[in-house]
């Protein structure tokens, strides 16, 4: 038998594990939960980590402004008052957001004239449709406490809160994959990709002006921006989180800020 050349037996390799590589991402069904942009360890790029808030944020395509908010911990209610933006929370591509309520003063006159830039309606970004959210206000945003919760799926929950040492800014819950995730309460999905860092396919569900809450690690997001969901309406998919098991990470957020949904969800 004839001997094959060294280079032959190299680049046959390659071929061989570039093959691999390509079958394996094409077979994956997963927004991936780690932005490959960022070199960060599994747990700090999990949903438990929130990003610090800059000093300013320009404004790309596909963003809302509970998504921004969302991002760097932020209340959005917060972010649009200092930015003077009015609801419903329109901002545009390109356009500058503070962070910080001090630049935000000194600089007022120059956040008025940039919250509404002369540019053609493709550099809109998309936002919650008014008809909906006025109708959402009406109905629910009178009292702040009247939000009803449920579980948003069965299992076992293997991530608790916490605010101290590890820090989880929500809870996790083990499931099987495909499973349904439901809406925990009724409201406005203000939220609906896979943008932002950490969570994977994400949904946020506005319920009135005080709570959010945020599903993550969807396999498949079964509703759009600007929907209104009732409670126990089916809303994704369970997907697997950074430990590559099937699970969803669910949070709450008061005011922009997490607190422990186990105080919030019924007692099993």
């Amino acid at each position: 038998m004839g001997k094959c050349a060294p280079s032959a037996v190299l680049q046959a390799l390659c071929y061989g594990v570039f093959g691999v590589l390509v079958t394996a991402c094409g077979a994956s069904q997963y927004a991936p939960v780690q932005e490959l942009g960022y070199s960060l360890s599994t747990r700090s790029a999990s949903a438990s980590s929130v990003r610090s808030a800059p000093t300013s944020y320009q404004v790309r395509s596909g963003d809302t402004l509970f998504a921004i908010a969302w991002r760097f911990g932020w209340d959005y209610k917060k972010l649009a008052k200092v930015n003077a933006i009015a609801s419903p929370y329109t901002i545009y591509v390109g356009q500058n957001l503070v962070f910080s309520e001090i630049n935000a003063n000194l600089n007022k006159k120059t956040l008025l004239s940039v919250s509404k830039p002369k540019v053609s309606p493709k550099n809109v970004v998309k936002k919650v449709s008014n008809i909906r959210t006025n109708s959402l206000n009406n109905k629910q945003e009178i009292d702040t406490g009247s939000v009803k919760w449920q579980w948003p799926l069965r299992g076992l929950v293997v991530q608790k809160f916490a605010s101290k040492g590890v820090i989880s800014h929500g809870i996790e819950v083990s499931s099987r994959l495909g499973n349904s995730v439901k809406a925990a309460s009724s409201g406005i999905i203000v939220y609906a990709g896979s943008g932002i860092q950490g969570y994977g396919n994400l949904v946020v569900v506005k319920h009135n002006e005080t709570f959010l809450s945020a599903y993550a690690y969807n396999s498949r997001i079964l509703v759009t921006e600007g929907a209104q969901v009732n409670a126990g309406q089916v809303i994704a998919e369970v997907g697997k989180g950074p430990q590559l098991d099937p699970r969803l990470h669910f949070e709450i957020r008061k005011d922009g800020k997490p607190v422990n949904p186990l105080q919030y969800l019924p007692k099993l």
